[in-house]
């Protein structure tokens, strides 16, 4: 919709993992290199990690077109399988018959393909993505993999992607034994704020077919402040702000087109801001105190009027005890004093028994 608006050949800044779009910032460049090194030295395990959105995948993806035709890739990325499963999706994807076979003769299916591989000097590799979402178990049965092996290499290489629960199952105790045999590990990390432009400059440069300057130094900051660094949300952020740059006719972009974007997608109900989280909990521990101080005062007020209630119950209600007839002596009619005589005599009156 946008791209002849800013002269762009195609989006910029689409959520597929595309390869040609990969900007090699310092996380990235190294651990590339470090998994390009293990590869080549036929290490048994390597184990990459990162959080969402970092471009673990596409690293994958660009890994998978620099290494050599020499190497048989097997690409699993739905890994929720057990370890029959697991072994039976390795086997097809190297395009063995799997039909009809139980897990045994899966197994020596797959060590007499590595094998014939290995004679023919072929590297075999397995990737895995999504790896934190493997049961203990099945890692278990992927370390198993690693032992099919000659006496001076490894006939199978095993490629582990995942996100940082990858690693603290890598940490159990449970794992240890795959742990120790893992010869490469990389955590990859977001992008810094002088990464991010040059991440947005790269993809626009490779839509446009040339520089191409959109973002002006505001927005860059302010798409750096309200992602983090990381290119998934960078991509979207950044799409959704060209696009509000061209509802409004403007043909560059500035922090306000930004962060009126940022509210549109990334502050949605169930997600605020830490400065939100913070008023919010100061406001709810502030509502709290003043009720138990409430609370506390109005107790207080209570026992002082039941004390007073105890200690003098006379107070609160004047006690009207009429005397009663039976009791009274009878008086004469002209024993009762004139009005006068009655204002002058203090009125008696009579105590509770």
């Amino acid at each position: 919709m946008y791209t002849a608006f800013y002269g762009l050949r195609e989006k910029p800044f689409s959520l597929t993992p595309d390869p040609h779009f990969l900007y090699l910032a310092a996380p990235h460049r190294e651990a590339l290199a470090h998994v390009l090194y293990g590869v080549e030295q036929g290490e048994g395990f390597i184990a990459v990690t990162g959080e969402v959105g970092t471009g673990k995948t596409t690293l994958c993806r660009t890994l998978l077109q620099r290494i050599g035709s020499d190497t048989e890739v097997a690409y699993i990325f739905n890994p929720s399988l057990s370890g029959e499963e697991l072994l039976r999706a390795i086997n097809v994807e190297f395009g063995l018959a799997t039909a009809g076979r139980s897990r045994a003769e899966l197994s020596d299916q797959l060590n007499a393909f590595l094998l014939e591989r290995k004679r023919a000097d072929r590297r075999v590799l397995l990737i895995i993505d999504e790896a934190q979402n493997l049961q203990p178990s099945t890692l278990e049965e992927i370390r198993l993999l690693s032992n099919l092996e000659t006496s001076t290499s490894k006939l199978i290489q095993i490629l582990l992607f995942g996100q940082p629960e990858l690693d603290e199952m890598l940490d159990s105790k449970q794992l240890r034994q795959l742990r120790q045999r893992i010869s490469v590990r990389w955590a990859l990390s977001p992008l810094s704020s002088e990464e991010v432009s040059e991440y947005i400059r790269h993809r626009l440069r490779i839509a446009a077919d040339g520089d191409c300057e959109i973002f002006d130094a505001k927005a860059m900051r302010e798409l750096c402040r309200q992602t983090g660094g990381v290119p998934r949300l960078l991509n979207v952020l950044a799409d959704r702000s060209l696009l509000a740059g061209y509802a409004s006719g403007t043909k560059t972009v500035g922090g306000k087109l930004v962060r009126q974007a940022a509210q549109e997608i990334l502050h949605t109900p169930g997600e605020r801001t830490f400065r939100q989280r913070i008023f919010r909990g100061a406001l709810t521990v502030t509502l709290l105190l003043a009720a138990v101080a409430i609370t506390a005062l109005a107790w207080r007020e209570f026992g002082v009027t039941q004390a007073i209630a105890r200690m003098a119950p006379g107070l609160s209600r004047p006690a009207q005890v009429q005397p009663s007839s039976s009791l009274l002596p009878p008086v004469a009619a002209d024993a009762i004093p004139e009005p006068e005589e009655a204002e002058a005599t203090p009125p008696q009156r009579w105590q509770p028994l």
